[in-house]
């Protein structure tokens, strides 16, 4: 059985879902053993020895990850097969959501690239997915959609067999 280790921050929770996601499709279709863990300034510091795999999720707001998602990407993920995915409302939206490809590659290379590159980490696959701002109890800019993160999950799965 695989272990597989699932970190995020999130700010209004598209990100905790997207996890959630990631980590039932992991479980079910490919038996893998995952600890999901919300990075926040309680939350413990978490030790990656004992893991096959990691998963790196942070949302992506007022143009920034969030504080301990790129903290955790300073480890040393040695001997690990390392995913990193980000999901926010702005920057795929309206991107994707009008086909506008070039767009979509500058906001993923500006906020997903260069901060891989930045980390000077190796991830065997990286993933934008949408997400949703709330505001006083009210859903706006919502493309966060559940098939985007089943699809990715399934190509972890079959990576890590």
């Amino acid at each position: 059985m695989k272990k597989t280790l699932l970190v995020y921050g999130t700010r209004y929770g598209a990100t905790a879902k997207s996890a959630d996601v990631i980590a039932t499709v992991l479980r079910e279709k490919f038996n893998h053993e995952v600890k999901v863990v919300k990075l926040s300034s309680q939350s413990e510091d978490v030790e990656i020895a004992n893991y096959d795999n990691i998963i790196v999720g942070s949302s992506i707001a007022k143009f920034s990850w969030t504080k301990r998602a790129k903290q955790f990407l300073k480890r040393d993920f040695t001997g690990k097969k390392l995913f990193i995915f980000i999901s926010s409302a702005a920057i795929t939206y309206p991107a994707l959501e009008s086909g506008n490809i070039d767009k979509y590659k500058k906001w993923k290379k500006m906020f997903l690239d260069r901060k891989v590159r930045k980390a000077n980490v190796k991830p065997t696959s990286t993933a934008v997915f949408g997400g949703w701002v709330e505001r006083n109890g009210k859903r706006s800019l919502d493309n966060w959609k559940e098939e985007d993160m089943i699809k990715w999950a399934e190509e972890i799965g079959k990576t890590t067999l």
